[in-house]
This record gives C-alpha cells, structure tokens and sequence, in this order.
C-alpha cells in the first residue's frame, strides 16, 4: 500500500477502477431461511435431490383412461368406458381396470394402468358412462414424470441474485434454507459543518444533508446494510472520534465531504492521522476528483466528495462495484450502451468526464440528451436523470449526431418512455 502519494497525484480513472476491482472479496457464506433470501446471492450451487414431480400428472380435468381402449372411436362409432371412481388432487396413488375410466382433477396422479386423459368437454357423460367419439393418444394432456426437474439438475447457480422465482423453485424442491454470502456492513459518516438534518430549516450558510439518505438508498439497493454514522462538524477531534466509532463492526466504511484541499478539509488527515493509508488521494475524473480509496486496518475506505452530483458519480464509478463483489454478485457494472448524442458535450485534457443525461428510444434508436446544468453541487441533477455519459479525456468537442457511451441508471425509466423523443437537433 502506498501511503507516500500526495493530493496533486491524479490516479487515472481506469487505473482506479482496475485497484478497486481487486481491492475486496467476497464475504463469508451463512446459512439463511428460505423467506428471508429475496435480494441475497446464492454462495452454492443446489441441485435437484429428486424428480419433481416423480409421478406422472393430469394436465386437465377430465377422464384419466388407457389409449389402446379408445383406438376404434369415431363420430360413427363411438366408444363407451364405465366410470369407475373418482381421483382428486391429494388422494395419493389409484388404480385404474382395463375398459373403464376415473374422472380426474387437473395435477392429481394419472392411475396405475391409464396412459391419458381426456378433457371432460371433449367426452359426453350419461349413466356413470363417458361417450368418446374420437381416439385418445398415449400421452394426451398428461404431465410426464419429472416435467419440471430431473434429479440432478441445478435449480439455482453460485453467484444467482435470488429472485421471487428462484424461492418458488427452491420450496418447491424442499430447501427450506440456503447458504448465501453475507451482506456487507457499511458505515456511512458524512462530514460539513453545513450540514443540518432534513427536519430543520437551514440558516444561511447551511445544507440538509441529502447525502445521507442517496447512499444509504444506493447501498440497499447492493444488498448492503447501511449504518449510518450521522454528521459531524468540521473539527479534528470530532472526526477521529467518529470515525474510530464508524469502523466498529464495519466491512466498508464512507465517508462524504471535507475531501478536498480547503483550511476545513480535514476527512483524509484524519484517517491518516489514524493510521490509514491510502491507495489514492485524488482521481482523473470530473465531477469527483477528490475521490479517494485507502486502508485502514484493513478496513477498506472510500472517501467521496461532499457534493451531492460528484458524490452520485463516484458512487456509481467506485463504490458500486466494490459493494456488490463484497455481497458476491458476478456482474458489477452499470449497462452500458452506445447512443446518439442529442446536444452539446465537451471533455478537457486530464480527466474523464462524467455528465447527466437522459436516454430515450426514438426512431433513430437511443438517443441521450445531456442535462443542461452539470454543476457537481446540484442534487436535482441524479434525480433527473435516468443515465450517465462517458466522455474520454479531451480536449474533445461532441455535437448532436455525435455517438457517446451512457451507462444506464434507470431502465424502467428509458423504456416506459417518459422523456420527449428527440431529434439530433434536441428538437421535439
């Protein structure tokens, strides 16, 4: 670890993304209930103990019967069977004499000696007798054994994000618990003397701290479980002292604001202070230089800048992939996409330029428009918009028409379509 690096060192992004990548690992496994891993990452394999189901099953309610008995019947010649009973979903295990047929609900067992089932609206009914008026093949609305699952088979892979689905798969084959890795615990502290809480209406000078509650969302939506560490002033001894509290019990810790050079930028003296050391101090990326990654203890650090969009970015670019291989996910980045630009964009020399933006389907395929204002101070600015757009380091000039790289923030929100669709002018 390289504790010598200085604030004017600018890591480049890719090279800051790559650390990052291989800063952390998986956590351990535990053992949850079933009703409790929506969300959680499979941390086995589970495969199939048996055939599901392991007996054949009526598709339909109907007549269960043998094909051979009705290979004669036509409008013409019609055959008739004898009902013989009844099968019902739940009985168990019937059997079924040659020339006669049962009545049968749909999923209950096909009787020992039927080979098919005839829907009851194909057949007619008079004198305990069904009327069939043409052949029934072997097969004809039966499950097969095993339709579902062969023993053996895998119902869930290492590494599956366990959907509503995979539990229903999972009951079904009678895994009441799973092992599934075990969710990160972040600590989140948020530092500015500005800062008041979202009760309180601000004086001048001062800021609700919206921070606080974008990245406890956006860890939760990780599989991340947050505690969040609360504000703490512009001070030294403030600081150390909640950070030492922030890293009990913690596999991640963040902080927000104080990340820069300013007289009261004090987050990353303070964790050096410490004992930290940091991997880097500053990155090649706009918004969001301040950004900053370190070890403390092995507690692994992500300081984030203070401003709400340049905080959003970084979380997005950095600690995004960090949390989800912490929880064990196999796929760590945004979706990105190639689209046509609809606006204005310009990078500099030095960094790599991240702006808002808003991705739409239109005639032309995907078409991205920029949000007019990219301060890093604006927090309207991630609420707005439903992508971000890749701009590599410049001096680089983009005109509508132009094809850009966008990561993909809400999907929901680019399909339902709720932006205007544009032209390459920007144009409705």
């Amino acid at each position: 670890m390289n504790s010598t690096c200085v604030d004017t060192e600018l890591m480049p992004f890719d090279l800051a993304r790559s650390i990052l990548a291989h800063a952390v690992e998986t956590l351990s496994p535990e053992s949850i209930r079933l009703p409790d891993a929506l969300g959680r990452v499979a941390a086995e394999t589970i495969v199939a103990k048996e055939d599901l189901v392991p007996y054949p099953r009526s598709a339909m309610d109907g007549y269960a019967l043998r094909s051979m008995d009705t290979q004669s019947a036509s409008s013409a010649t019609p055959v008739e069977l004898p009902l013989a009973g009844k099968v019902f979903t739940g009985d168990g295990q019937s059997t079924l004499v040659a020339g006669t047929a049962l009545g049968i609900t749909t999923g209950a067992p096909v009787p020992i000696g039927a080979d098919a089932v005839v829907p009851w609206e194909q057949v007619s009914a008079r004198d305990d007798k069904i009327v069939v008026k043409h052949q029934v093949r072997l097969g004809d609305c039966v499950f097969p054994p095993a339709e579902d699952v062969l023993c053996g088979e895998s119902l869930l892979k290492r590494g599956t994000v366990i959907r509503p689905a995979n539990m229903a798969l999972l009951a079904f084959a009678g895994h009441s618990e799973l092992s599934v890795y075990r969710c990160p615990k972040v600590s989140l502290l948020c530092t500015g003397s500005e800062l008041v809480d979202v009760s309180v209406t601000p004086a001048c000078g001062q800021v609700r701290n919206s921070n606080a509650y974008s990245l406890t969302a956006l860890l939760s939506e990780c599989g991340a479980t947050t505690r969040y560490c609360g504000a703490v002033t512009d001070n030294l001894n403030e600081l150390c002292a909640a950070l030492e509290e922030g890293r009990r019990g913690a596999d991640l810790l963040i902080t927000t604001g104080g990340a820069s050079v300013g007289e009261r930028d004090l987050i990353k003296s303070a964790l050096e202070e410490m004992g930290a050391e940091f991997e880097f101090r500053k990155v090649a990326i706009r918004p969001g230089k301040p950004f900053a990654f370190g070890r403390w203890r092995d507690l692994p650090v992500c300081v984030l800048p203070g401003n709400p969009a340049a905080a959003f970015v970084c979380y997005h670019e950095f600690v995004r992939p960090l949390v989800l291989r912490m929880a064990g996910r196999e796929t760590f980045e945004l979706p990105v996409l190639t689209a046509t630009l609809a606006g204005h964009a310009k990078s500099k020399p030095g960094s790599r330029y991240v702006l808002f933006g808003n991705v739409s389907i239109t005639r032309f395929g995907f078409v991205v428009e920029p949000l007019a204002n990219q301060c890093s101070a604006l927090v309207r600015n991630p609420a707005t918009a439903n992508a971000l757009i890749l701009l590599p380091e410049g001096p680089a000039q983009y005109k509508s028409g132009d094809q850009v790289s966008v990561q993909v923030l809400d999907w929901d929100d680019v399909t339902h379509g709720s932006h205007k669709n544009l032209t390459l002018d920007g144009s409705e």
